[in-house]
């Protein structure tokens, strides 16, 4: 009977070490120290301070090196004053609209602005240039969830096949289906606010998950 335990423990012990190598790693996006991995884009003030990547207002966008298609995106920021404003864009082409603003015009972008009321709140999904079903935001949630100016809150982005889902402090906020950009960059914007990201990762996903569970 012993033996049979031991054996039986051994299996259990060997199974949830293979899950556990075979679960996918997060890979940090921002080294804590440098934009290495990013570029400016149209004349965006983004800086290392500190830890931190800091969004001196302005306009342009910040842009990552890679492409991704399906991940889970981590990220940490906080608002410096009221009303702040800034994004965080997904699946998003390496273009931008010619204009002074110089936003992406083929992507996705999840609000990132001190409000949590109105038709575009923190953590709502503004198509940038690119096709999506169905969008919705609950409200709600988003005031139950938000912390408050200079308090870092964290969104956790998941892009999955054509769904998306955004959660803010661990909370569910908003939900996407029929995304046609497929694969992108992934992107911060300035938008005339003063904010700070410091954790940012991303965990790629199988190619085979079709659908944010």
């Amino acid at each position: 009977m012993k033996s049979k335990l031991v054996r039986a423990l051994a299996l259990l012990l060997i199974a949830s070490v293979h899950f556990a190598s075979a679960a996918p790693a997060a890979t940090p996006l921002f080294d804590g120290k440098s934009l290495k991995g990013w570029s400016i884009q149209n004349g965006g003030r983004f800086s290392v301070r500190d830890g931190v990547i800091a969004i001196d207002r302005g306009h342009g966008w910040l842009r990552s090196d890679e492409t991704y298609a399906d991940f889970v995106l981590v990220l940490e920021f906080r608002f410096l004053e009221a009303k702040a404003n800034s994004g965080v864009f997904v699946r998003t082409g390496p273009t931008s609209k010619p204009d002074e603003k110089g936003y992406p015009d083929n992507g996705y972008q999840v609000q990132c602005m001190d409000i949590v009321d109105g038709a575009r709140p923190l953590g709502a999904l503004l198509p940038y240039g690119a096709g999506v079903a169905d969008h919705k935001t609950d409200l709600a949630a988003i005031k139950r969830a938000f912390r408050p100016v200079k308090e870092w809150n964290t969104f956790e982005i998941t892009c999955r096949g054509s769904s998306l889902l955004v959660k803010l402090n661990g909370i569910e906020v908003t939900r996407a289906s029929g995304l046609k950009n497929l694969r992108g960059h992934v992107g911060l914007q300035a938008e005339l606010g003063l904010l700070e990201f410091r954790r940012i990762d991303l965990t790629q996903l199988p190619a085979e998950a079709a659908s944010v569970p």
